[in-house]
């Protein structure tokens, strides 16, 4: 007889898929990623994914909402101390979480235009701008932000397509934080990771959208 799993071990095993999920499309890209090799690689059955996320897409989506939030998260935390504390936050994540940040920002995958990624989109926005509004206006703060999250998003695309190195990242931050902040600034970058550095909170648990109902779902 399948076990009936509580809603505590529900959320648990969503977030490894999601973890596993998130190392195998670094490894594989968006059209090689699949189902079957994700069931396989977490040791269950075929159809176990589709039960708690509908389709690749679907599992794909909550990725992507939970690492924008972890992204949004790092960058609320570190915009108090202004724009270089979240230029090296940033960075940091990008590198240490490369996996999350290249599915987060892929190209080849569909456009998903839902409310949840849209709002930790927004969050990592605002929180760039918090940095930059000493002095400016809501404009020019947002255009400051824009600007700044564009060209270290470029230097970070970069290096996860071996075409920069982590030391060459810095020295562009720094560049970068020149030009934009007018401040002299040294950003260590810290080796590219494939994997989740850290293990998920369980408040992103919540952040997963396009699944099959979550409660009393029996184990494969």
């Amino acid at each position: 007889m399948p076990r009936i799993l509580t809603q505590a071990q529900v959320e648990q095993f969503r977030n490894r898929l999601c973890d596993v999920a998130a190392r195998l499309y670094f490894e594989m890209g968006h059209s090689d990623f699949n189902m079957r090799d994700l069931a396989a690689r977490v040791g269950v059955s075929a159809m176990t994914p589709y039960r708690y996320f509908g389709d690749k897409n679907g599992i794909v989506t909550a990725v992507r909402a939970r690492g924008l939030a972890r992204l949004a998260d790092q960058l609320e935390v570190s915009a108090p101390q202004g724009p270089p504390s979240v230029m090296q936050a940033y960075i940091n994540f990008a590198m240490e979480e490369a996996a999350y940040y290249r599915l987060i920002f892929d190209l080849s995958q569909p456009s998903a235009p839902l409310d949840e990624l849209s709002d930790q989109e927004r969050r990592i926005l605002s929180a760039i701008m918090v940095a930059f509004a000493a002095g400016r206006t809501n404009l020019k703060s947002e255009i400051a932000a824009r600007s700044l999250w564009s060209a270290l998003h470029g230097g970070i695309c970069l290096v996860l397509a071996g075409k920069l190195s982590e030391s060459e990242l810095g020295d562009l931050a720094s560049q970068v934080a020149l030009m934009f902040l007018g401040v002299a600034q040294h950003f260590p970058v810290p080796p590219v990771q494939a994997s989740p550095a850290r293990e998920v909170a369980a408040k992103y648990s919540s952040v997963a959208l396009h699944t099959a109902a979550a409660t009393n779902i029996a184990a494969e």
